[in-house]
């Protein structure tokens, strides 16, 4: 059994045994709390290759007093705050690396101004996930605001590889500048289009296209999917 509080090269099953020893569950009864099928956790922790989706790993971290992203990454362990809110993709069971991702700031998700300010550097760092391994540039950014709903919600974290090329119909963040006393700001949104003056992002919630100058525009970068962050 790993340490629960030192869980440095133990991946997720290991977690959620360490928290089942903790608190005197078995996978049955584990499941069951968290409102899963019984046999969930049995067929889980023994078929190594089986990922885990993430409504059902936030009902894992409620029954096993925990946060999702403890039981993905490890690190020191902490009470329950927050969920993994991407329920309609697969989470992947696969290990993380060290925690060395800078968070560069948060990127707008409304339709007037970007949030993410470039200068104050990192204001945080997460685990590396698997699928960035080798990957210096990536970087990860907290979503501010509704605009993206359902798709990405307000608070959740996202990695981008600056390095994958953005494609019409990926989620990407766009920085622009926004003069020498403001920065560089960055929008996230879905590519619709760009051309050599415009670079034009659809948001989802209300449904509307953004088109941003091109002459301001300093990089368009790939936000990864959960399965494209994690390797899968």
């Amino acid at each position: 059994m790993t340490d629960a509080a030192n869980p440095a090269g133990s991946t997720i099953r290991d977690r959620i045994r360490d928290r089942m020893d903790a608190l005197g569950l078995n996978p049955n009864s584990a499941s069951l709390n968290a409102g899963l099928s019984r046999d969930f956790l049995t067929k889980f922790l023994s078929n190594p290759d089986q990922s885990i989706r993430a409504d059902s790993l936030n009902k894992l971290a409620v029954a096993l007093e925990t946060t999702p992203a403890w039981l993905l990454s490890g690190g020191d362990l902490v009470a329950r705050s927050g969920e993994v809110r991407s329920a309609d993709v697969d989470v992947p069971a696969t290990a993380t690396l060290a925690k060395d991702v800078p968070v560069l700031g948060t990127a707008a998700a409304n339709h007037l101004r970007g949030a993410f300010q470039f200068e104050g550097g990192a204001i945080d760092y997460v685990r590396r996930p698997a699928g960035l391994a080798g990957k210096p540039l990536a970087y990860a950014i907290y979503v501010e605001g509704t605009s993206m709903e359902p798709a990405i919600p307000n608070g959740d974290l996202r990695f981008v590889d600056p390095n994958r090329a953005a494609r019409v119909g990926d989620t990407v963040v766009v920085q622009t500048l926004r003069g020498d006393r403001d920065g560089i700001e960055g929008s996230i949104g879905i590519l619709v289009r760009r051309t050599a003056n415009a670079v034009v992002i659809r948001k989802l919630n209300p449904d509307a296209e953004i088109e941003l100058r091109g002459q301001f525009v300093h990089a368009i970068h790939k936000v990864l999917t959960w399965n494209e962050a994690f390797g899968v």
